[in-house]
């Protein structure tokens, strides 16, 4: 846990109050710090030059490939002092990944930092400019080979990581009306289609978004939940209480916002308790992936012991056949297939 959040918790403040705080220091450390990165990049009056920081060969969190990893919600669990300092972003069932345009080609990799899937693109770094680069944060949904646009740590020649939200979220909308990245084309093998996003300072656009049923065409893709990213957070490759989650059920007893009726709620879900319900998904989520790890041990262990006699393979060939699903299902929660977007994958260094 981060040293400044732990007195926090020792005063013994509710969850959502811990938010709160945390909210609070978080958007004080970015601010900070973008402002140290626009004194640093001013000209010295002074002609001396100190030397450059020695950088070390080895990146300890350079796994798999990328030194990135999505940025991830928290639930939120209060309603913020200010909605209107906060953006709304429907987010579509499918896998969490990044995509990555860089030296003439791209690839998309997991949450975990898999790669799972590579091809060409008219992205900046890929078909064109490729000594640029482009990093977007997407849902893929397979069954239309679609990458939804949530967000981006980089476009072309554009950084955006410690940039606030509400200018990520401009520049995107602007290149993606100057460029339909949704066709495919010789240079283009996939769609990608970015998402709409809508400030709570438009009451009423808000208002409308929740209560349309289906808010994608056609119910596709379907919807999985609500993102709410305040407006001048910077992107962090890791889970932060600045980009927050509920299910469409939750609106109205988190935040009193009214939705579509067509948005069922799951039998266990009692409306006054949604926060226990929160508490809930994520200890039987945490059981579930435990669960996973243990059976899959055990199918490595299996793997290695030699079977001599044939009867042996048969009384087990049963038993090792479920566990071997329960490995392929271990393999698809690591590429996101089965995790809802507040889940924690591993740490990376690279943002």
């Amino acid at each position: 846990m981060d040293s400044s959040f732990q007195e926090l918790y020792k005063k013994g403040l509710d969850m959502g109050e811990q938010q709160k705080q945390r909210q609070k220091e978080l958007l004080k450390q970015q601010k900070l710090r973008r402002q140290q990165e626009q004194d640093d990049s001013r000209p010295l009056q002074k002609s001396e030059k100190t030397p450059p920081k020695k950088k070390s060969g080895k990146r300890s969190g350079h796994q798999k490939g990328i030194p990135y990893r999505p940025q991830l919600s928290e639930w939120l669990r209060h309603k913020p002092e200010n909605l209107s300092e906060w953006l709304l972003v429907p987010c579509p069932v499918g896998k969490r990944c990044l995509v990555v345009a860089s030296k003439g080609i791209t690839k998309a990799y997991s949450k975990g930092g898999w790669m799972f899937i590579d091809f060409r693109s008219s992205l900046p770094g890929d078909w064109q400019h490729q000594k640029a680069q482009t990093i977007l944060d997407c849902v893929y949904e397979e069954n239309a080979d679609t990458f939804y646009v949530l967000d981006a740590i980089s476009f072309g020649q554009q950084h955006l990581q410690e940039c606030e939200a509400s200018f990520r979220f401009y520049w995107l909308r602007a290149r993606f009306e100057e460029n339909d990245y949704a066709k495919i084309s010789e240079h283009n093998d996939k769609k990608f289609k970015l998402l709409d996003h809508f400030d709570f300072e438009d009451t009423s656009a808000v208002e409308q978004a929740l209560h349309k049923y289906p808010i994608f065409p056609e119910n596709k893709p379907v919807l999985d939940g609500f993102l709410f990213y305040h407006k001048e957070a910077s992107y962090v490759c890791r889970e932060t209480p600045l980009v927050c989650w509920l299910f469409p059920f939750m609106m109205q007893d988190v935040l009193g916002l009214p939705v579509s009726k067509s948005y069922k709620a799951p039998e266990d879900y009692q409306p006054s308790h949604a926060l226990q319900y929160m508490d809930t998904f994520d200890r039987k989520l945490a059981e579930h992936r435990k669960t996973l790890k243990e059976q899959k041990k055990k199918v490595n262990e299996q793997e290695q012991e030699p079977h001599t006699m044939e009867a042996d393979e048969g009384v087990e060939s049963d038993e090792y056949d479920s566990l071997k699903r329960v490995l392929d299902q271990q393999r698809r929660l690591e590429l996101g297939e089965f995790d809802m977007d507040c889940a924690e994958p591993p740490s990376a260094d690279g943002c």
